[in-house]
């Protein structure tokens, strides 16, 4: 019995201690924020990712997990190296990131950020380097304030989610300062994401939350693309995926208990009905459908537990702003009846109307602040719910 407790020992500490492999030690300090110090620690890691979820809105439940008996199998058939890296995503979305984070590294020693210390001519000098290694920009690295640069200046703030003005305002200011070895690790934290992500089809819908924008391919082709409001801080959109199953027309909306105590509960009758409200026969209140109503003309639903839908909106004003966190983290579209035509539909009707698709499409609402798009151009957004900080262990 002691013999075999002691080779039982022996076994689990040839597996958990010895010294990792070295092509899964050089990939984790490559291309991931893992710190795994045996085979097992550094493939449990890479795979499932180092991600603490205590507040995250979102199902985790949704992303790929790879069973851990199935790391330590690997392990004992020798092989662990081969096994992580079968499992490594080769879709387009993450070789692509990663081919951008090995670029990255060769630029290390050339970056060097404007600080904005009070030196305007050193301050646009180095502007037009960080222009020249990150939008391959072709400026003269000198102090003039050129058209040129101020081509590369609107490029920049498209490329980063700010507000396209050409000027040099708080907001640019603070993305020019980010040092390198800050891009590095925001691209190793999107990376994480892309790993754990469920594999798509070719034919799906994709929200990214802090681009503020939806995307929808078919046949692995971007069809489709709009601009977006999503969730309030405090009433985030959450992270998750389900299957497209119904389009309402003329959607009624049944408001919310919680948003009702907060925003209704006080208004009086008349104001009520103005709105366009009125009371179920189970005295809750809902809003008619018609011009006013909050979902406008037409909804999609994928039904899951945080009652969440993408739909029309009537306040079309908020579209022209470029952060669009605005909603009780339901999912506003620019650009709805363009979705619906795409996805073979029409709006034919001014009465209130239930479609069941023939063909579900999944949607896939996901937190990306960094990424290669569809152009092969390197995009990067604002952390707006914190995650960025909040997750990662």
């Amino acid at each position: 019995m002691k013999k075999t407790i002691f080779i039982f020992i022996l076994i689990h500490t040839f597996i958990f201690a010895s010294a990792p492999d070295e092509g899964l030690k050089n990939y984790q300090e490559r291309y991931s924020l893992c710190q795994g110090k045996t085979d097992y620690q550094i493939s449990q890691c890479l795979l499932n990712g180092n991600l603490n979820y205590s507040r995250f809105r979102g199902d985790k439940h949704s992303y790929r997990t790879i069973r851990k008996s199935e790391i330590q199998n690997a392990l004992r058939n020798g092989d662990i190296y081969r096994y992580t890296m079968d499992l490594m995503p080769q879709t387009k979305r993450y070789t692509d990131l990663k081919k951008y984070l090995d670029y990255l590294y060769t630029i290390r020693t050339e970056y060097t950020p404007p600080q904005f210390k009070g030196d305007d001519a050193e301050d646009i000098i180095r502007i037009k380097k960080v222009f020249n290694l990150l939008q391959s920009a072709r400026l003269e690295e000198n102090s003039d304030y050129s058209p040129e640069f101020e081509a590369e200046v609107l490029e920049y703030q498209r490329r980063n989610g700010l507000e396209v003005d050409g000027k040099i305002g708080p907001n640019t200011k603070r993305a020019l300062k980010r040092s390198i070895s800050s891009i590095i690790t925001k691209v190793k934290k999107n990376l994480v994401w892309e790993r754990i992500s469920s594999p798509k089809g070719s034919n799906y819908v994709l929200v990214n939350i802090p681009e503020f924008k939806m995307h929808y391919y078919d046949d692995n082709e971007p069809i489709l693309n709009m601009k977006i409001v999503v969730g309030k801080s405090k009433m985030r959109t959450p992270v998750f995926n389900r299957k497209m199953q119904y389009i309402v027309k003329n959607p009624r909306w049944n408001v919310p208990p919680s948003i009702y105590r907060n925003e209704y509960a006080d208004k009086s009758e008349s104001y009520l009905k103005k709105e366009g409200f009125a009371y179920n026969s189970e005295g809750k209140l809902y809003q008619k459908e018609g011009a006013k109503n909050a979902l406008g003309l037409v909804k999609f639903l994928f039904p899951n537990k945080y009652n969440v839908y993408m739909h029309d909106t009537p306040a079309k004003s908020l579209f022209n702003k470029h952060r669009r966190a605005f909603s009780h983290g339901c999912i506003r579209l620019e650009k709805p009846l363009a979705l619906l035509n795409e996805l073979g539909y029409e709006y034919d009707t001014d009465k209130n109307q239930w479609v069941t698709l023939e063909n579900q499409i999944p949607v896939y609402v996901e937190y990306h602040t960094a990424w290669i798009d569809d152009d092969g151009i390197a995009q990067f957004r604002n952390d707006i719910y914190g995650y960025e900080r909040k997750l990662f262990k």
